[in-house]
């Protein structure tokens, strides 16, 4: 009996009529592929035989030259070689992105069950993104990002590095109740905390309801009582469930944010302006001036980059040399203005760190590039524009 993928063989040589004559185009192109991987060294994969079988039953009566060869050998499919193997990747495992930071790594072989998994997963995971091939995902190194991805993808075979199994069982063995309870505000008893937080804020500072809510994030505790998420833009800043938090230019004036980040001891703040938006530099400096002057910030500002001189450019270094917009980085600084992705080295040289970090109409979110990273030392970013950036962001100010 002939072996099919002979038989394949002696349909696409045939040529009177060919196959293109009598199929249609999409079949008769996916014919003429699989018929060079059969004369290949590789030959062709199971999945692939059975896509060869299903085309030439549903295509039998337009090939009448071979429809009893056809019929008979898909009674009894053979095949002259063995079928190609496919090594079938699924791992989670930990290593290092481009910044050498520690991340969850998430490679396996094209598989359209999976993807639809990666998909659903996007929308619970912190920072989880893809790779252009598709076949390999990072995502933060955080333990609710450790349960996620292991509870999803374990029952589907996935080979998962010891390290992060055994993180996972340890996370799974805590109660959260009793680990709550140990970092409640009110049990912290450990002197060095209240040292630090001391440092922060100062000896004579108030401290309000809205402040202890707004640390909690930067000194890692929980607090007793019912957070409240929204009558004022300090509130929602000070209750935000993430680190980063987008608020709506047409709702809030960058005069509201920084009047909030002052109410919550925020200063000082590292300002970035979006490089994807650079016909804004000029509008946005402006607003940003006004903002401050507003709140009565006049000095102790250092913008660190300049423009062209162009018509545009000469306007923005102008208003910075108007302002006196050159302060040098030191302890005395209250607002450090960059852009986006363009860090200047002497910030990783200084001791200075900021306390807030304010966006300005930043379309892809504070997630990649240098300025994103070392913007990482903050638990406080402000993403300012009239949308959410293209990075899925879950806390919105409404």
């Amino acid at each position: 009996m002939t072996t099919i993928d002979n038989l394949l063989l002696k349909i696409v040589n045939f040529t009177s009529p060919a196959i293109e004559e009598r199929l249609h185009n999409r079949d008769s192109k996916v014919l003429r592929s699989l018929a060079t991987s059969i004369t290949s060294c590789f030959f062709i994969t199971e999945n692939q035989s059975r896509l060869l079988m299903k085309i030439l039953k549903e295509n039998s009566e337009k090939l009448p030259d071979f429809s009893q060869e056809i019929s008979e050998a898909l009674s009894a499919p053979m095949w002259s070689h063995a079928f190609r193997q496919i090594e079938q990747v699924k791992k989670i495992y930990i290593s290092n992105n481009d910044d050498g930071d520690l991340m969850l790594t998430i490679d396996f072989s094209f598989n359209s069950q999976i993807r639809k998994i990666m998909s659903d997963i996007a929308k619970k995971c912190e920072n989880l993104v893809v790779t252009n091939a598709g076949k390999k995902y990072y995502a933060d190194l955080t333990e609710h990002n450790i349960v996620t991805l292991v509870e999803a993808l374990k029952p589907h075979e996935f080979d998962i590095e010891e390290k992060v199994e055994n993180y996972y069982n340890t996370i799974k063995s805590w109660s959260e109740p009793e680990i709550r309870g140990q970092f409640l505000i009110t049990n912290m008893t450990n002197q060095n905390f209240h040292k630090v937080i001391t440092a922060d804020l100062g000896i004579s500072t108030s401290i309000d309801q809205n402040i202890i809510n707004d640390r909690s994030m930067r000194y890692q505790y929980f607090t007793e009582n019912v957070k409240n998420h929204g009558e004022t833009l300090t509130e929602v800043i000070a209750n935000r469930s993430k680190t980063r938090l987008w608020i709506d230019k047409k709702q809030h004036s960058v005069g509201n944010i920084i009047s909030s980040l002052i109410d919550l001891k925020r200063l000082p703040m590292l300002v970035v302006f979006d490089t994807l938006v650079n016909n804004k530099y000029l509008e946005n400096l402006k607003i940003l001036s006004d903002a401050l002057e507003e709140n009565g910030i006049f000095d102790n500002i250092g913008i660190y980059f300049r423009l062209p001189n162009d018509d545009l450019g000469k306007q923005f270094n102008g208003l910075i040399a108007d302002k006196h917009y050159n302060h040098q980085l030191d302890e005395n600084l209250k607002v450090a203005c960059v852009m986006s992705g363009k860090i200047p080295k002497f910030f990783l040289k200084n001791a200075w760190r900021p306390m807030s970090v304010l966006a300005l109409d930043s379309r892809m979110g504070m997630r990649h590039g240098k300025t994103a990273v070392y913007s990482n030392c903050c638990d406080l970013i402000v993403e300012w524009a009239e949308e959410p950036s293209a990075m899925d962001i879950k806390a919105i100010l409404r």
